[in-house]
């Protein structure tokens, strides 16, 4: 990740601040902006059309829409219209693709298949695995987070009922609603460890889009 963004102080819409880090961070470049599936046009949208900040924001983000001169592009559409690889069912789905595409490259085993990746919220991370190190069938990579997860102490450092490790939309949701909270439930650390892996999980979902990619270019 170049940038990342995570607004959770309880109490606080996070919506302005989402669309102005949103526009510093790709709002200045020059080249394709992706996306998968309406979601994300949907949502942006929507917010631009609430939002009460800077005019520039909006003058950056507006041409990513659908019809405007920069529009994000939908990998999803091009997934579902011109991809299929064995093992994802017809899927569409990023999450179902993203294991079946990591068998089926050997560019995406080269880049992932050493504990070689690192940034700001993993260290030395193997994306590439082959269960039981062996064979032709590969670990899901979201089953690897949650594994990254326990082994650096995220799952421990819970002492209420909220689940930390975030590996799925659902519980991102969850753990998202959690820090919102404005009571006392959740310690700083426990605070801490919810937006730790809240920040893997949605790193871990663009670089599966980048894989996906990756691979597509070999292909």
């Amino acid at each position: 990740h170049a940038s990342q963004f995570l607004h959770a102080e309880p109490g606080i819409c996070p919506n302005d601040a989402f669309l102005c880090a949103l526009a510093h961070a790709i709002g200045d470049c020059s080249g394709s902006v992706f996306r998968w599936g309406i979601h994300e046009n949907t949502v942006v949208a929507s917010l631009l059309d609430a939002f009460e900040g800077p005019g520039d924001v909006s003058d950056k983000l507006r041409p990513l829409l659908l019809g405007g001169d920069r529009a994000m592009i939908d990998l999803m559409k091009t997934a579902t219209h011109g991809y299929f690889v064995p093992g994802s069912d017809g899927s569409s789905s990023i999450k179902r693709l993203l294991s079946p595409t990591l068998k089926s490259s050997d560019v995406l085993e080269r880049l992932y298949g050493s504990q070689a990746y690192s940034s700001s919220n993993f260290t030395d991370v193997q994306w590439f695995q082959r269960v039981n190190g062996g064979g032709d069938n590969v670990r899901d990579p979201y089953d690897i987070l949650v594994e990254y997860d326990k082994m650096n102490g995220t799952a421990q450092k819970s002492q209420s009922d909220t689940t930390l490790v975030v590996a799925e939309g659902g519980a991102a949701i969850a753990a998202y609603g959690a820090l919102q909270q404005s009571n006392d439930k959740l310690s700083p650390e426990e605070r801490s460890a919810i937006k730790a892996s809240l920040l893997r999980y949605c790193e871990l979902d663009t670089l599966a889009m980048a894989m996906i990619v990756q691979a597509w270019q070999e292909f």
